[in-house]
């Protein structure tokens, strides 16, 4: 059996879920076998201070001593344990697995570099000018320890998890002195600069000197870092970047390890959800880095390497280092590099110089040392974005990374970038410009797009994107809810208004914001309401009507409205007597623009009108002046009659008589004061015709004939051409055969 076989045999063995309630089997008995490291996962419950008194427990229970506890990212601890031991804790209630300790081992031979390939010399962040300016973050590196002497590194602390002496964290075996001089030397006249000059080290030692170590001592280097707090706010972590150039076999199950029982992949999803970014070599098989873990897993950043012998592009270093037995071509994916879908970022890889323990310098080579450029990137990045996640480091650095190398060399197909620090600049600001001020939409209503261009120098982040104060019923929709990258910078608002809204103005407020950087806009909506406009009444006395005994027909009409926006839809007309209250008397769909009405001689009628638009707004009324219509008998003194007329007195005539003639030029003269008038006769058999003169001008020729008989008929309506005194003159014409003509009277309109 292989030895990653032989680990994951005896991880199924050992990683069992004891159901609740089985009790503890009796302490073995001594001598029943070698003892070997374990590690105890306790039932998960509150951290702190639950969880030391829950280790106190089992320890005590089975007579154990814990080498290393484990009470920050889960519970438990790590103990030198005999079969009999293992298995009476397998059975305790209070345990959820027995683990045995795997290896982990170095990633690479030893040691990284590449800082001006990554274009870490023009970072504005970095600031790589000889003065030891140093960046504002701090660093973790689990690895072998580092050597705190070294005078080009800012080490501040750490801890050993090889031993009980947790103040032992130096560095006995050169690798992590060397990774971390790659993520933050100083930038002095020492040596060499790292890729975040001068930033805080934590060293993390899980490796002794050999460079091997237990699986315990690595989840300890982690509970270490996830206990460590911000002092000016204990939400956030202390260490924001952890570099692990660590690695052993396994999986990502895809579920922080709680289907697999990883639980170096539960701790570090522990990790990166409490603020901390993880990066990781991909290791150095010549595979697939998913079976390499932490490489493996989504949670961190993971690095693959790349043979640079310049420190430039275009592949024209030559062969200057032999390294892993081989002179790589320069800018070619490491012929020993993991790869695979799992691999986020490049990074110089191959004979990285740099910082090693007593003051000395050399070089190494591995995916281990491609790692630390990254998680130098991260402290950059970090230093002047303290608010991003993991996430939003990972997104960034990828998206600032460049396709200048051989990436036809990577033998996965899959071209990630190569990581690039020189667009790594300090936060900057943003501003959104619309392409208009205000929205102007009418009250039929529409969709008015608008074009936000947004200012964005120094910020690449994910920039949330939102609109508030729309009315009821208005939406403003954003075609990206968010922009990402420098590119970024155009996205359109369209800002639709339903028909019917309420008129008014309403200022929209576009938002564009990442942590601490916000920018704000204003367009104002204005909805505009424009209603109806209407013409006033009028009316007119149809010819050939019939009146009423006591009332006269007429029909009451108007222009049709206008509106700018919007179609009429509808009208109302409302009717006054002699001043009186005003009603309603017709409502009508559009287009119909009159309606029939009945009026009273000598009194006084007055109509208005107003209209409504499609989306329901009423226009003003629109009032006529008040019409008086008098009647004038054909028996008043204002009527004078020439030739041959005769009364007939009948009941079916306007007064009671009518005067009749059929002498030719008979003439019937009304002198009135009006602006219009209606004569009144009668239609029938053998009635004739006649020529009517207003002012002795002859402006019509009527004639009564008609099939049947129709008394009070209106004869001819007749413009008086305006208000005044006039004479209306009827002049028969007795045609043969046809020879009466009947005068019943005559409405006067004032």
């Amino acid at each position: 059996m292989s030895r990653r076989n032989a680990l994951a045999a005896s991880l199924l063995v050992f990683s069992i879920a004891v159901p609740s309630g089985v009790l503890a089997a009796p302490a073995p008995a001594a001598g029943e076998g070698p003892a070997s490291p374990f590690i105890v996962v306790l039932a998960d419950g509150p951290g702190g201070t639950g969880r030391g008194k829950a280790i106190d427990r089992v320890t005590a229970r089975h007579g154990l001593g814990a080498e290393r506890r484990f009470e920050n990212l889960l519970g438990g601890f790590s103990a030198k344990l005999n079969p009999g031991q293992a298995r009476a804790l397998a059975a305790d209630p209070d345990v959820t697995a027995v683990i045995p300790d795997d290896p982990i081992e170095l990633t690479a031979q030893s040691m990284p570099t590449g800082v001006a390939r990554i274009g870490g010399r023009v970072s504005p962040v970095a600031q790589i000018d000889g003065a030891d300016t140093r960046v504002d973050a701090d660093v973790a590196v689990v690895d072998t320890g580092i050597d705190p002497t070294h005078p080009d590194l800012n080490v501040v602390g750490g801890v050993n998890c090889t031993t009980s002496d947790r103040n032992a964290w130096q560095d006995e075996n050169n690798h992590g002195t060397h990774v971390a001089g790659t993520i933050g030397a100083k930038d002095n006249d020492l040596g060499v600069v790292g890729v975040a000059p001068g930033v805080r080290l934590w060293a993390v030692r899980i490796l002794d000197a050999s460079g091997s170590g237990l699986l315990s001592w690595y989840i300890c280097g982690l509970d270490w870092i996830a206990a460590q707090r911000d002092p000016a706010d204990s939400s956030r972590p202390l260490i924001e970047a952890v570099n692990m150039s660590v690695a052993k076999w396994g999986t990502d199950d895809g579920a922080c390890g709680s289907q697999n029982g990883d639980l170096l992949h539960g701790a570090i999803c522990r990790l990166v959800a409490s603020g901390v970014t993880v990066v990781a070599a991909a290791g150095n098989d010549s595979g697939p880095a998913a079976s390499r873990v932490p490489a493996a897993y989504d949670e961190v950043i993971t690095v693959s390497a790349l043979a640079d012998t310049d420190g430039r592009p275009g592949g024209l270093g030559g062969d200057r280092c032999f390294s892993w037995g081989t002179y790589d071509v320069d800018d070619t994916f490491a012929d020993f590099s993991n790869y695979g879908p799992d691999v986020d970022l490049i990074a110089p890889g191959k004979c990285i110089w740099s910082t090693k323990p007593g003051n000395t310098y050399g070089w190494s080579s591995g995916t281990s040392m491609a790692a630390p450029h990254v998680t130098g990137a991260a402290a950059l990045y970090l230093a002047s974005r303290p608010g991003a996640t993991s996430a939003e480091v990972k997104r960034a650095l990828v998206y600032l990374g460049s396709t200048n190398w051989l990436s036809s060399t990577d033998p996965d197909g899959i071209r990630e970038p190569l990581l690039d620090v020189s667009r790594i600049g300090p936060i900057g600001t943003v501003a959104i410009t619309p392409s208009q001020a205000s929205v102007v939409v009418a009250e039929s209503g529409g969709s008015v797009p608008v074009t936000l261009t947004l200012a964005r120098p120094g910020v690449l982040e994910d920039l949330a994107l939102s609109v508030s104060g729309a009315p009821s019923g208005v939406s403003a929709t954003l075609a990206a809810p968010s922009l990402f990258g420098f590119e970024a910078t155009t996205t359109t608002m369209t800002v639709s208004v339903p028909a019917g809204s309420p008129s008014g103005t309403w200022p929209l407020t576009v938002s564009a914001a990442w942590h601490g950087v916000r920018a704000t806009a204003t367009v104002q909506l204005v909805v505009e309401s424009d209603r109806p406009v209407s013409t006033p009444p009028g009316f007119n006395i149809r010819a050939r009507e019939v009146l009423g005994t006591s009332t006269v027909p007429v029909i009451v009409s108007w222009k049709a409205a206008t509106d700018a926006t919007s179609a009429i839809a509808a009208y109302e007309l409302a009717e006054r007597i002699d001043g009186g209250a005003w009603k309603t008397v017709a409502s009508l769909a559009a287009p119909t623009t009159n309606a029939r009405r009945s009026i009273v001689p000598g009194r006084a009628f007055t109509w208005r009108v107003r209209a409504r638009d499609a989306v329901g707004n009423w226009g003003d009324w629109v009032e006529a002046r008040s019409t008086p219509i008098l009647n004038i008998g054909e028996r008043t003194s204002a009527v004078t009659y020439r030739g041959t007329w005769s009364t007939v007195w009948t009941s079916l005539a306007w007064g009671g008589t009518r005067r009749t003639t059929t002498a030719l030029g008979a003439t019937a003269t009304f002198k009135v004061y009006g602006s219009s008038a209606a004569l009144i006769g009668t239609l029938g058999p053998y009635r004739g015709s006649a020529d009517i003169y207003v002012d002795g001008v002859k402006v019509v020729r009527v004639s009564e004939w008609n099939s049947t008989t129709r008394s009070r008929a209106i004869v001819a309506y007749l413009s008086l051409g305006g208000l005044g005194t006039h004479t209306v003159m009827v002049r028969n014409l007795a045609p043969s055969g046809r020879a009466r003509f009947d005068v019943d009277g005559l409405i006067l309109v004032r």
